[in-house]
């Protein structure tokens, strides 16, 4: 007896059998899952190229920060303003900062501290009054952060003196330092050249601030003429000291670095001549008429008192002239003094 099947279980037999064979409906799943991570990926990528290119990014920062201070910091008479320019870089997957932070050290000391900005094309500048942060001579360093970057730079200031040495020029033999073969006429200009040093200073000169009083001594003296520094530059023949002579006038001044005012007694104000070139500081022309009729002929000198209007140190210091002393008088044809 033959063994037949029913038309039902025949059709579900050959169903599932062409079912299983069919390798669409397995396909299907695999092309609509692998295609949108790639398409998704790709457009990731896109976003993050223009991001990069356009600066613009997921966070702040900085991919790479430095600083320079001005190459003549510190170093031009007049000028009391610290300048700093800055170079900046976006982060790899960020924006700009545009906003950063500085500070001034002196001796590991933190003196001020102040935000700068960066530009577009990642350049910033700023400057400091030296009055916000100046202590005393020595080696200044600055400290600036963009984001996570940090750069320094150093640079060596010295504005402050402790010493002044002002020449008599007008005085013969003392810019040679040979012998005073001739006085200075009462009539003629008395050019004092002032030059402030400072013995922790890297530089044989400063350019400072600084305020002070000039004192003019007058020693009853004739004319030693033939006499050279170890006469005109000692005290030992004028009472042995300056202030053992006749005080006949106080110059009171104000020096800015590259200039200032200077004034008598008797309310006559003048201008520091501008800095000269080499050695020189600033010039003050001594003007005799302001004093000569006190005391008449005679040695004279100056006697200086000065602070400074910066730095932490107020003391007070002093100079004299250079040679100490200078003969001042009445002269005749000859360059000799009349009552001689």
């Amino acid at each position: 007896m033959t063994n037949m099947q029913s038309a039902d279980e025949e059709w579900e037999d050959e169903d599932w059998e062409d079912f299983d064979d069919d390798s669409g409906f397995s396909g299907i799943p695999l092309s609509f899952g692998i295609k949108p991570v790639l398409v998704t990926a790709f457009v990731i990528f896109i976003l993050i190229c223009s991001m990069v290119f356009q600066n613009f990014g997921f966070y702040f920062g900085a991919g790479s920060l430095s600083v320079l201070i001005d190459v003549n910091e510190g170093k031009d008479p007049g000028d009391r303003t610290f300048n700093a320019n800055v170079l900046a870089t976006s982060p790899i997957f960020g924006m700009l900062s545009t906003e950063g932070e500085y500070s001034i050290h002196f001796n590991g000391a933190k003196q001020t501290s102040g935000k700068f900005e960066i530009n577009d094309q990642g350049r910033g500048s700023f400057d400091v009054d030296y009055e916000n942060f100046f202590v005393s001579n020595g080696e200044y360093v600055l400290k600036t952060a963009l984001g996570s970057q940090e750069s320094t730079d150093s640079v060596i200031i010295d504005r402050m003196a402790d010493s002044l040495r002002a020449e008599v020029v007008s005085f013969d033999g003392v810019t040679d330092n040979d012998e005073a073969n001739y006085p200075i006429d009462k009539d003629s200009s008395i050019n004092l050249n002032m030059q402030f040093t400072s013995s922790d200073a890297q530089i044989n000169f400063v350019n400072p601030w600084v305020t002070g009083t000039a004192k003019v001594y007058h020693h009853e003296q004739p004319f030693n003429e033939d006499q050279g520094k170890d006469y005109w530059d000692d005290d030992s023949d004028h009472g042995g000291s300056a202030e053992q002579g006749s005080l006949v006038e106080t110059i009171s001044f104000d020096i800015d670095s590259s200039g200032g005012t200077y004034s008598y007694s008797s309310g006559t104000s003048s201008n520091f001549n501008d800095i000269q070139v080499g050695q020189v500081s600033l010039s003050l022309i001594l003007d005799a008429s302001e004093f000569y009729d006190s005391e008449g002929s005679g040695d004279y000198t100056v006697v200086f008192d000065f602070r400074n209007d910066f730095g932490s140190d107020t003391s007070t210091f002093d100079g004299r002239t250079y040679w100490a002393w200078f003969h001042v008088c009445e002269t005749k044809s000859n360059g000799q003094c009349t009552n001689s």
